[in-house]
């Protein structure tokens, strides 16, 4: 087993997927909205559509329920042949409410690994999207007492993770990243010499899928409290 111990005074933490559910929900809205489509296209045309506009709104909009919102109506409006009925419009907005507001589930073994870690890092949930929304979730999660704070990140490639380096003044190589998404935790962390821990979830965003890359500083687990012992 890898020991960390002792090598590091922050420890990073993703939050989507890594400290709570968050993709299973999204899967849930796109298949509402697929039937809401149904008398349109294929389920295969629906989808193709949806991911298609995320892709266009997500530079000019960023991240979240609110993107995924207008995703939706851009969709729906193209399928709908530039003509959005009122049923096509409210059936959005519903969908997008219940992703919005659904309650949040921890991850199992989260609570355990944060309770044995409390007392020896400062820990900080680094995480991107709407600031509004990651924040209100990171508030109601249950888990603000174990984290020093959240920062929530224009997004996540080398450029935010040197800034991110700097606040805390240190050295890229001394940041330590946990989290679910290779694109997002894993590669800038380690192409900048840092170390990254990549805990796995069952459901991955077709937007966050890359290779692993190669790397003796990056670490695997199938639980996240497997990282215990590493730390302490």
């Amino acid at each position: 087993m890898t020991s960390l111990k002792g090598k590091f005074k922050y420890i990073f933490f993703d939050a989507d997927d890594t400290l709570w559910e968050n993709e299973q929900f999204f899967r849930d809205a796109e298949a509402k909205f697929i039937e809401l489509l149904a008398d349109y296209t294929t389920p295969e045309g629906v989808q193709h559509m949806l991911w298609m506009k995320q892709e266009e709104n997500i530079p000019l909009f960023s991240y979240g329920s609110k993107t995924y919102l207008i995703g939706m109506a851009d969709a729906a409006m193209d399928l709908c042949g530039g003509n959005l009925p009122e049923k096509i419009y409210y059936g959005i907005k519903d969908i997008i409410k219940e992703l919005a507001f659904h309650e949040l589930h921890i991850i199992d073994g989260v609570v355990e690994t944060l309770e044995a870690l409390k007392d020896h890092y400062t820990m900080i949930v680094a995480t991107k999207g709407d600031t509004l929304e990651q924040m209100s979730k990171f508030r109601s999660s249950g888990l603000e007492k174990y984290f020093h704070h959240c920062e929530v990140m224009e997004n996540k490639d080398e450029k935010n993770y040197l800034e991110l380096a700097a606040k805390h003044d240190i050295a890229p190589e001394e940041i330590l990243m946990i989290g679910n998404s290779v694109k997002s935790d894993i590669a800038p962390v380690v192409k900048l010499g840092g170390w990254a821990i990549h805990t796995p979830h069952d459901v991955v965003w077709v937007h966050e899928m890359m290779d692993m890359p190669e790397s003796d500083r990056i670490i695997e687990v199938r639980n996240i409290r497997e990282i215990i012992p590493m730390l302490i």
